[in-house]
């Protein structure tokens, strides 16, 4: 797990750029790489990398300073290959026996030393070798190739930028943002999507015009054809298994998350526990309890004044004989907290509970090295229930407008009565398509809204909502189902997100997250399970027409069907049955409180805000931020941002 940054001259040509720039880029991603620091130059190539050392330490253990698999790692002479890599590569050890067999040679036991020789026995195809969460950056001599590549979820970020003649990249903004050709002006599309939906990237798009990041399941290749980025790896298609039970279900993804919990147990530093109240981390912890030989030692955050799942999470703790720690934060530390995070990340945050990851990172970090989390699951296997529902009211809408939906006049008129109330717009004849249904069902603030703060005349402005709209619009091509776009569409859009605030807010402890429902073998043994063991709606339900925003406040629509028959089996009744948790925060409470003059104030200043709204809507927003709720979250956010 490290930071790295790398230049790669696209026409051969040698980086121009002073050290002392280089090393500033590279020492950007201290947070990260906290153990040691390397540089490699010879030609058109120079990387830098900051490591946080998980595995292959030698002598002395944890805490000794002492590591094998220095990066970054060049072998093979004039004519070799030379990486730098963030993450883990998990079956390291069957990798390493598999190349053995085929001749190869190794010098080390870490998981760096395993991919330039799985490049040089596969080629690109060794990404599909690898089970493991990485971002990697190879340049290959001979070929005069560079290849960039992500992993299949997103766990570990990657950005770039082309910059004249030269290729900049990096496991994190801070880096390139220290590039003197790299500016930070805002992409205007990106930061509207990010104040509708909390997702500080668009696609290939940040919020930065400048910088580009890899998607999940992406690779870059630089050769003598030029630049281009391709998908190497593809969401899951396998058709369901409609003779599948919910227990077999059940059984399946027993057997495959504790696969994954075993490989992710396999580490040089000790291994804790983020422990929410949650069954997805009560589960993982169960599992890594059954193969440790004992509880994990576990951490559980909480805000000040807010009802939280730390009784929950003790509970699960006493349940498996844990070590239970937990970090609590009032309104000054979290906002000392927040703005240190936005300016040492370079982007604003996607949710309130950033801030208590940080925080809980930081106060597990003495102590362990590595932390195993829940999440994945919600997205893998629908535990947003309202949001995977909005699919069947979506499909239904269309069915009463074609005259087909089965249903009695009279359930119709209750169903659009009820989907009318749960968007809180009477026009549902304006949604149009599947895009159009979601963002009305699922905008933080409603894409109309942000598009009408934007100032008149702003570049840009006049294409935001068809850049927004062509991205989802990807998820629902012409003759796919309504469910399987959204399902996607969680998975990879929702879940970049979820795993890039992780990444940073435990990063920037120097702490590193493993997610075993993010195992590729996980996903994939979960694909072929049928919709209706993943959500359905209560068979007592005695409307169950009404929209899924009223059936899941009603405790009708059950998301997670199979998580939550697993749970049933690993931990007792009151925990396994317990409704979805996460790491809760008063935030709305103090936005509106504590917090309302500083950030009113931080919103009128914000150059950015001001840029894009223009001094009177900036001045408008501030005044009315606490009546604002939630929504001034994003807001706030992004003045923050831009004086970072």
């Amino acid at each position: 797990m490290c930071g790295f940054v790398g230049i790669v001259g696209l026409d051969g040509s040698r980086p121009d750029l002073p050290p002392s720039v280089f090393d500033a880029m590279t020492d950007a991603a201290a947070d990260r790489g906290p153990d040691g620091r390397g540089a490699f130059r010879r030609g058109p190539v120079w990387f830098g990398h900051r490591r946080l050392a998980i595995r292959g330490r030698t002598a002395g253990g944890w805490g000794s300073g002492v590591f094998e698999g220095v990066q970054p790692w060049v072998e093979g002479g004039p004519r070799g290959v030379a990486v730098v890599f963030n993450g883990e590569i998990y079956n390291d050890v069957e990798l390493r026996d598999d190349l053995s067999a085929a001749g190869l040679d190794f010098a080390t036991r870490c998981d760096t030393e395993v991919i330039p020789a799985a490049y040089r026995r596969w080629g690109d195809d060794c990404l599909h070798r690898f089970d493991g969460m990485f971002a990697v950056g190879l340049y290959d001599f001979a070929a005069r190739r560079l290849l960039l590549a992500r992993d299949r979820f997103g766990i570990k970020p990657l950005f770039y930028a082309v910059v004249g003649d030269a290729l900049v990249f990096a496991s994190g903004l801070p880096s390139l943002l220290r590039h003197p050709g790299v500016s930070k002006r805002p992409d205007v599309a990106a930061v509207s999507h990010y104040l509708t939906t909390l997702r500080p990237t668009l696609g290939p798009r940040t919020l930065y015009a400048d910088i580009k990041t890899l998607q999940p399941g992406e690779r870059l290749i630089a050769d003598r054809g030029g630049v281009r980025v391709e998908r190497w790896y593809e969401f899951p298609q396998a058709p369901a298994d409609n003779d599948l039970t919910l227990d077999e279900a059940a059984d399946r993804l027993r057997a495959e998350l504790a696969d994954a919990v075993k490989l992710r147990l396999r580490s040089d530093v000790p291994v804790g526990m983020f422990q929410s109240g949650g069954v997805d981390s009560g589960v993982v912890a169960t599992l890594a309890a059954e193969e440790h030989g004992a509880a994990l030692p576990a951490g559980c955050a909480v805000g000040s004044g807010a009802g939280d799942d730390l009784d929950a999470a003790t509970r699960t703790a006493n349940f498996l004989n844990a070590d239970l720690r937990h970090a609590s934060v009032d309104a000054e530390g979290y906002w000392e907290t927040w703005t240190g995070l936005v300016a040492r990340t370079a982007q604003p945050l996607a949710t309130p509970t950033d801030v208590l990851l940080h925080r809980l990172a930081a106060a597990m970090r003495p102590d362990v090295g590595v932390v195993l989390g829940g999440e994945g699951a919600d997205e893998l296997l629908l535990g947003y229930a309202a949001v995977a529902g909005g699919a069947a009211d979506y499909d239904r809408l269309n069915l009463i407008a074609a005259d087909v939906s089965g249903l009695e006049r009279s359930a119709e008129r209750v169903f659009l009565r009820s989907l009318r109330a749960s968007l809180g717009r009477d026009d549902l004849e304006s949604l149009r398509s599947p895009v159009d249904h979601y963002f009305a069902a699922n905008s933080l603030i409603p894409r109309e809204g942000v598009v009408g703060w934007l100032r008149e005349g702003l570049p840009g402005r006049d294409g935001v909502a068809d850049a927004v709209t062509a991205e989802y619009a990807s998820y629902f091509p012409a003759g796919r189902r309504t469910s399987r776009g959204y399902a996607e569409l969680l998975h990879r859009v929702n879940l970049e997100t979820l795993l890039g605030r992780l990444d940073r807010a435990t990063m920037a402890a120097g702490l590193e997250a493993r997610v075993p429902f993010c195992s590729h073998r996980v996903v994939e043994a979960m694909a072929a399970v049928p919709g209706d063991l993943k959500l359905r709606v209560d068979p007592g339900e005695a409307t169950p027409y009404l929209a899924a925003p009223h059936l899941d406040g009603r405790g009708s629509l059950e998301g997670k069907r199979v998580v939550r028959r697993l749970a049933g089996r690993l931990l007792p009744a009151g925990l396994a049955g317990r409704p979805k948790a996460s790491f809760p925060t008063p935030v709305a409470g103090w936005l509106a409180g504590e917090w309302a003059e500083r950030a009113g104030d931080a919103v009128r200043r914000g150059p950015v805000v001001r840029e894009l709204f223009g001094e009177e809507t900036a001045g408008a927003l501030a005044d009315h931020l606490p009546s604002l709720g939630m929504r001034a979250w994003p807001v706030v956010n992004l003045a923050l941002w831009d004086a970072a």
